[in-house]
């Protein structure tokens, strides 16, 4: 099971994600399935919301918007977004999922978690109790897709294979052993990385591949060179992907 380390998300990992989401259609295609189905809804939980991917444009499009997430970074972003825009209906509650007892809400929304859509099926049965009328769970589709090109890099960097990563089938397999067999629709969309300059993609794929000394830089940026956009504002990583909605209704 993939599981983020404590800290991961840090004002830089936080910073970069926020960028990145100006170049992204993932929460327009989220949505896209969400939306005509939930009219008329009023209270949604999002789990696991980070700084507001999906509860800031949902909650432009509907009543009242619960965002639980563990990390402080995410929430404290996810709040200035909200205030920045005029939002009022968001509440925020910065405590991982077992922490605090959320009450039911119309409609449960849980996007990219791994530790609670791909571990035990704990999650899947609160969640499910929880949702008055339906359950959204979103996650990668295809174990063999690349990340931040680490297919290529680990073998240059680490001399060793990028590992396949586990998907939507193990959250789907876990629905199915408790008896929910829920709809799935495949979503793609674009999540590029804006960058300033060489030295910021430098750091920034450092940062994520957890290298700490400069042996590297050199590899990383002949590498790199080849493979970012320059742009108008600096460079751009383009990264095009795939994941499965997976949702259910409530009798």
């Amino acid at each position: 099971m993939e599981k983020m380390r404590p800290g991961y998300w840090n004002r830089l990992k936080v910073e970069w994600y926020r960028r990145g989401l100006e170049y992204s259609d993932f929460s327009k295609k989220v949505l896209s399935v969400i939306l005509p189905r939930t009219k008329g809804l009023k209270t949604f939980l999002d789990v696991g919301c980070g700084c507001g991917t999906l509860a800031i444009p949902l909650a432009k499009k509907t009543k009242n918007i619960t965002a639980l997430d563990p990390s402080p970074r995410m929430i404290d972003a996810l709040r200035e977004d909200a205030k920045r825009l005029g939002l009022k209906n968001i509440k925020t509650i910065n405590a991982a999922w077992g922490e605090t007892k959320p009450r039911p809400h119309d409609v449960i929304i849980c996007a990219n978690v791994p530790e609670l859509l791909k571990g035990s099926v704990e999650f899947l049965n609160d969640a499910d109790r929880l949702a008055k009328k339906f359950v959204f769970l979103v996650s990668g589709a295809d174990p063999s897709a690349d990340k931040f090109y680490y297919r290529e890099l680990f073998p240059l960097i680490f001399k060793k294979p990028f590992e396949e990563r586990s998907d939507y089938l193990k959250t789907y397999t876990n629905l199915h052993s408790i008896g929910i067999f829920a709809n799935v629709e495949i979503i793609e969309y674009d999540f590029d990385q804006p960058l300033n300059d060489m030295a910021e993609a430098i750091l920034f794929w450092k940062e994520y591949m957890g290298i700490v000394t400069e042996e590297h830089d050199k590899a990383l940026e002949d590498f790199l060179k080849k493979k970012l956009v320059r742009t108008k504002s600096g460079l751009l990583a383009k990264f095009r992907k795939k994941s499965a909605v997976m949702w259910w209704g409530k009798q």
